[in-house]
């Protein structure tokens, strides 16, 4: 992969080059060392494209500002910055003069790593730092920036822009400009997947290169860029620009850190739960996000230009850290709340609601809940404590039980227990109630040896059924039918006598 990239490096460096342009002859414009060549040509007033490559694709002997020009255009190719020395090549002086002078600049050799990393940390980031403080102090019209990213993928444009724009705002407190980077660049990327694109990508640059009016001749141009970028020491942002760059690298990781951590307590709010010990947890997520990011400027604080930066991004950090525990900590404070009304307007619907002392007691238990809960989630440097929620809920709780007999469900139950204690008064008073009792008795034959009894309740009526085999007793015969049938029941026995006998 990584031949395969650098091959395609390659084949930007030429391919982006008109066919016309190869069969012209190619001037060195700054030669291996690092020195301005004395041939530079005089170029008619046509749009110039400069070509800046990566100088890890490239031979030593290829760390050359090379021009070739026709009559209608002219390109200028020049090697990047390298993170390795201090040398001007490693600066990246070649693709700044580049840049200065040309209408387009054509940045290649970015890869997806590059991007992942931020291109703020990466050669090209030294790049650009490079090229946007020589094209401040030499002005000009919008120059077209294009970014090449080497990528079977779509990569993150917005993300590459915003790398950029940071670039540029590093140079532009060093060099203490106003304007931003639309004033000076108008910012395109895109990707590389072959050479039909690279085509592609050549051609827009060609037929979207503005004309820029320049008051001098290229020669005199290109010589001055060059000899202000080198001669003056003083001039040259980089160290600036890089501990700048190293203060907002620092930032993002930080904030990286933090934000993960923020984010895992943000998604268990959402489902209304509480982060267990959030206080004492965000108290030291502030102090250690910021621990970091002092660690890693500290070479940063000691550059008289760097420090006034470094505060302002490190108060940021802390701003932007503290505003989202804030939030988070106003969150758990409103889940605690219902959290507890939901309990108390539960209790309330005791046995023994009617009690004042019922009241008092819940009111206690819901205010000591929610205390216990509140005192958790305090961060005291942050001036977040349990103070102001303890008094806002002690008012909702005691708005609740003033409320509670005007409200509609108060009423309902208030009726309902009228509505039972004047059942209970009417059950209580005397009463006249009419009921049937039904009573049968079956008496089959026999001297009584057998008798059983049955009976069926609904209401205030009943049954009663019994069963005796006494009818051929005697004696029973005439307790049961009495003097009227006496001489029947005597007859009836002499002949039931009779019969036996």
């Amino acid at each position: 992969m990584k031949k395969h990239i650098q091959n395609l490096v390659t084949a930007i460096s030429l391919i982006l080059v008109p066919c016309d342009f190869v069969a012209a002859s190619t001037t060195t414009l700054i030669d291996t060392t690092g020195a301005l060549t004395k041939s530079i040509p005089t170029l008619p007033p046509t749009p110039i494209i400069a070509i800046v490559t990566s100088q890890d694709s490239l031979s030593k002997e290829s760390n050359t500002v090379t021009l070739t020009s026709n009559a209608d255009h002219a390109v200028i190719s020049a090697p990047g910055a390298t993170l390795e020395t201090q040398s001007a090549w490693s600066r990246g002086v070649g693709a700044a003069v580049a840049g200065s002078v040309a209408s387009s600049v054509i940045l290649s050799g970015v890869t997806p790593a590059d991007v992942d990393a931020g291109l703020e940390s990466t050669r090209h980031g030294r790049t650009l730092s490079e090229l946007f403080s020589s094209v401040v102090r030499v002005g000009g019209g919008v120059r077209q920036l294009i970014v090449v990213v080497q990528s079977e993928e779509t990569v993150e444009e917005d993300r590459i822009k915003s790398d950029i724009n940071t670039i540029f705002n590093s140079v532009k407190d060093v060099c203490l400009v106003e304007e931003e980077l639309g004033r000076y660049f108008e910012v395109v990327v895109k990707t590389v997947k072959d050479k039909n694109d690279i085509e592609m990508i050549k051609s827009q640059a060609l037929s979207s290169a503005p004309k820029l009016t320049h008051t001098k001749p290229f020669a005199t141009l290109f010589s001055n860029v060059y000899n202000d970028i080198i001669s003056s020491s003083s001039s040259d942002p980089t160290p600036v620009a890089e501990a700048i760059l190293a203060c907002n690298d620092a930032y993002s990781r930080a904030s990286r850190m933090s934000r993960a951590k923020l984010a895992l307590w943000k998604h268990r709010t959402s489902r209304n739960l509480l982060v267990d010990k959030f206080g004492v947890r965000a108290s030291n997520l502030l102090k250690s996000t910021l621990d970091v990011f002092d660690r890693d400027t500290m070479g940063a604080a000691g550059l008289p230009q760097v420090g006034m930066k470094r505060l302002e991004i490190r108060e940021l950090l802390r701003d932007r850290t503290e505003k989202m525990i804030r939030e988070l900590y106003m969150m758990q404070i409103g889940i605690l709340e219902k959290i507890t009304m939901k309990r108390f307007n539960a209790a309330l619907k005791g046995k023994d609601a009617e009690s004042g002392d019922f009241y008092a007691a819940v009111v206690r238990d819901a205010m000591f809940a929610f205390e216990q809960s509140a005192a958790s989630l305090e961060v005291a440097s942050l001036g977040l404590t349990k103070a102001k929620p303890v008094q806002d809920m002690t008012g909702m709780l005691n708005n609740v039980l003033l409320s509670m007999n005007e409200s509609p469900s108060a009423k309902i139950e208030a009726m309902k227990k009228v509505e039972r204690a004047a059942s209970k008064r009417k059950s209580a008073e005397g009463s006249i109630d009419v009921a049937l009792d039904f009573v049968a008795m079956f008496r089959p034959d026999g001297f009584g040896n057998l008798q059983g009894f049955t009976g069926y309740q609904f209401g205030s009526n009943s049954i009663t059924v019994g069963v005796h085999n006494d009818a051929d007793d005697p004696q029973l015969c005439m307790l049961r039918f009495g003097d009227l049938f006496l001489e029947l029941e005597k007859n009836y026995c002499d002949s039931l006598w009779k019969k036996m006998s």
